[in-house]
């Protein structure tokens, strides 16, 4: 079984408060958008192998593909061995959450050759278990709110696509780098996010959607890597209507009409070299 793995963006993203386990309490939108890796699953005879065509992604049992494995069997009770290879496409460390879609399509894959041993709340739940991202790739919703680590997922019924060029670096950064330096005096006491970005979506109205993208760890990644700003300023220099820098970076997203955004990304094609490791995609919602 081959299944399609999504990249995500998230459209807003509100740090509410630090948990007393670590983590933050997030309010976020979530969009699935059309780059994705391919995630292929099969029953195995003697043992578990999972491969990846990008050498530098762990695959072992530790690793979150290996725990996605581990954690179907456990709660599904089966014991039999799988093959599992993942081709992958999505940048890592880029805030678009390639790793937990991998992960969440293993687990429907894995549910699915097995005869959906697991229920949709079932699988959730360990999805849960692997990462905060990982029950909204779950969902199967285009746009969702996100609430608690993220993880709470309230997907959002509308006929809206957007159009997005993405502008990956030819660096990542890493999630929990960006969170542990969040003061409490960066924090947003409350949010509205879902009603927000509802109303807008269900609307389609796309000023209103720019005008209001949000992300409360942009100015942490700023600091931290000033080379975003050239690339806040090249997509707004080639139409963008809205730029946000996507969950924790480093990928940075403008939102376009759909017959400016492919031009669009050609063109930061010529200004972010491929050859200097600066990857450039247009894609929509999935």
């Amino acid at each position: 079984m081959i299944l399609t793995a999504p990249a995500k963006v998230n459209l807003c993203l509100r740090v509410i408060r630090r948990r007393e386990d670590g983590y933050h309490d997030i309010e976020t939108i979530f969009e699935r958008i059309s780059l994705f890796d391919s995630v292929s699953v099969e029953p195995a005879g003697e043992s578990t192998r999972i491969t990846c065509d990008a050498p530098s992604i762990p695959t072992d049992e530790r690793s979150l593909m290996g725990r996605a494995v581990s954690v179907f069997k456990a709660r599904s009770g089966i014991q039999g061995h799988f093959r599992v290879h993942v081709k992958k496409n999505i940048p890592v460390s880029a805030g678009l959450g390639g790793g937990s879609s991998d992960a969440a399509s293993i687990l429907s894959g894995l549910n699915l050759i097995s005869g959906s041993v697991l229920s949709p709340d079932e699988l959730t739940a360990a999805g849960r278990e692997l990462g905060a991202d990982v029950p909204f790739f779950l969902s199967g919703a285009s746009f969702a709110s996100g609430s608690g680590r993220g993880d709470i997922i309230q997907p959002i019924k509308t006929g809206t696509k957007l159009w997005h060029v993405l502008v990956k670096p030819p660096f990542g950064v890493a999630t929990k780098d960006v969170y542990g330096r969040l003061s409490a005096f960066s924090l947003t006491k409350e949010g509205s996010v879902d009603r927000i970005f509802t109303a807008f979506l269900s609307k389609n109205d796309m000023d209103g959607i720019s005008e209001n993208l949000c992300n409360d760890l942009q100015i942490i990644v700023l600091r931290d890597f000033p080379v975003l700003e050239q690339v806040f300023s090249a997509l707004g220099k080639a139409g963008a209507k809205g730029m946000l820098l996507s969950g924790s970076g480093s990928t940075v997203f403008g939102l376009f009409d759909r017959e400016r955004a492919e031009e669009a990304a050609e063109k930061l094609r010529s200004a972010f070299k491929p050859e200097k490791g600066w990857k450039v995609f247009a894609a929509g919602t999935f």
